[in-house]
C-alpha cells in the first residue's frame, strides 16, 4: 500500500513573458516542499498560455460573416466566436449554444478550449501552440534545478461525451507514462487483463484539480508525490483516437 500527496503551489497572476519554471521554483522554496525523484508537476494550461502570449483582447478581433452567423445562433460574442474558429482545424457541430470543434492540436472539445475564465476583462485565452513542447521546456528546467527525475503534465478542463460536468485532462506531457498499459497483469483472482489501458495522465490531472479549483483559488500548479508509474514514457498523442476508431462522432 502507498499513499499519494497532492501539494498546492500558489503563483502570482501571470503576464506575458513570465518564466513559469522560475515562478514554480520560487513557490516551492516559499512552501518548503521537498522535491524528490518521481514527483509530478501538474500545471493549468492557462498560465502557460498567458506567459506565451496566447491571451487575446476580443475587441482586437474582426468577426467574419460565419462568426457573426454562429454568434446569432449561440448567443455568443461574435469576436469570441472568431477566436474559437481561428483555433479550430474542424468545425464539428453547433448545437445547444455550444460550438464543438477539433482544435489545431487535435483535441475535440467545446469552443476550441478557448476560455474567458481566469483571463483579463474582455479577453480570452487559447491553448498553448504546443503544450508538450512547453511541458518539456519547463520540465527539463525544473529537473535540472532540483537534480531530480521529474515528470510534468499540462492540464485543461474538458467536458465528456454523455457525462455531465467537466474534468481536468492532460494536453501536454514531459517524461510521463501518459498511458498505463495494464494488459497482462493479473487481477485478484489471477485473471490476466486483456484490454485494460488506463489514461493515467488524465487521472493525475483530475486528481490535481481537487486542489487547483476552477475559480479564484490562485493555485495553478500542484506537486503530486507517491505515484508509481508502471508503463514506459509515452506521448500525449497516445490519448487520442484516430477518426476511424471513434465511437461517437
Amino acid at each position: 500500500m502507498h499513499h499519494i500527496e497532492i501539494i498546492p503551489l500558489e503563483l502570482p497572476i501571470i503576464k506575458e513573458g513570465d518564466d513559469i519554471a522560475d515562478l514554480i521554483i520560487d513557490s516551492i522554496r516559499k512552501t518548503d516542499v521537498l522535491i524528490s525523484d518521481g514527483d509530478i508537476i501538474v500545471i493549468a494550461h492557462t498560465i502557460i498560455s498567458r506567459a506565451e502570449g496566447m491571451e487575446f483582447h476580443l475587441s482586437s478581433l474582426n468577426p467574419s460573416p460565419i462568426s457573426e452567423l454562429i454568434a446569432r445562433r449561440t448567443g455568443k460574442d461574435p469576436s469570441l466566436v472568431e477566436l474559437i474558429l481561428s483555433e479550430a482545424s474542424k468545425l464539428l457541430k453547433v448545437e445547444n449554444n455550444i460550438i464543438i470543434t477539433q482544435t489545431k492540436q487535435g483535441w475535440i472539445c467545446a469552443n476550441s478550449a478557448v476560455d474567458q475564465s481566469n483571463s483579463k476583462p474582455n479577453c480570452a485565452v487559447t491553448l498553448p501552440t504546443d503544450s508538450s513542447k512547453s511541458a518539456s521546456f519547463i520540465g527539463k528546467k525544473l529537473s535540472d534545478f532540483f537534480q531530480k527525475n521529474l515528470s510534468l503534465l499540462i492540464a485543461d478542463t474538458h467536458g465528456r461525451a454523455l457525462r455531465r460536468g467537466a474534468i481536468n485532462v492532460a494536453i501536454g506531457s514531459y517524461n510521463f507514462s501518459v498511458i498505463d498499459d495494464a494488459k497482462g497483469r493479473e487481477d485478484i483472482f489471477g485473471y490476466k487483463l486483456k484490454s485494460t489501458v488506463v489514461a493515467l495522465a488524465d487521472e493525475v490531472c483530475s486528481a490535481a484539480e481537487l486542489v487547483m479549483g476552477q475559480a479564484g483559488e490562485m493555485i495553478p500548479v500542484v506537486v503530486i508525490k507517491g505515484l508509481k508509474q508502471r508503463s514506459i514514457v509515452s506521448d500525449i498523442e497516445e490519448l487520442q483516437f484516430e477518426d476511424g476508431r471513434r465511437l461517437f462522432q
